[in-house]
């Protein structure tokens, strides 16, 4: 996509790109995670001002609207390049193999499998270090967002 190396050069991932075209407009929505901290509004504003006239010019007569976003505490991730994506974060799984949710922090993720930390299985109400899942055995993941996960500064 055109716009990832702008925004690699701002420090900013590309998550998610969606573009609904409607008659004589189209809607497009960006959603953006940084690199060395969390999104914030400022975040969010760059690459509106960025994008936008980029966009407004390759569309014409069209009426834009343009949408800049962060992932959300508990984004539901479409796929295994967004495992990569959320190094560091806490995300819940269902394993099929387990047939349990599990949630754990992100440790890292390959082609084949995601490595959680400080895990937790549900059902068992079972704490263990580390664990591998196969991303064959997911079956829904989404972002779990945890207050004491976070040094909220301090």
């Amino acid at each position: 996509m055109e716009y990832e190396p702008l925004l690699e050069a701002m420090g900013i991932t590309l998550v998610d790109i969606n573009r609904i075209d409607r008659g004589k407009s189209v809607t497009v929505t960006m959603v953006i995670v940084a690199k060395e901290a969390e999104v914030s509004v400022d975040h969010c504003a760059k690459v509106y001002r960025l994008v936008y006239p980029r966009m407004e010019l390759q569309l014409g007569e069209r009426d834009l609207q343009l949408e800049v976003s962060t992932p959300g505490l508990q984004r539901t991730l479409k796929d295994v390049y967004e495992f990569g994506l959320f190094t560091g974060k806490r995300v819940r799984v269902y394993d099929t193999s387990k047939e349990a949710w599990v949630s754990g922090i992100i440790a890292q993720a390959d082609q084949t499998s995601v490595q959680l930390s400080q895990v937790f299985i549900e059902d068992a109400k079972e704490m263990i270090e580390t664990m591998s899942v196969a991303f064959s055995d997911i079956q829904k993941a989404k972002l779990d967002y945890r207050w004491e996960d976070d040094s909220h500064g301090n």
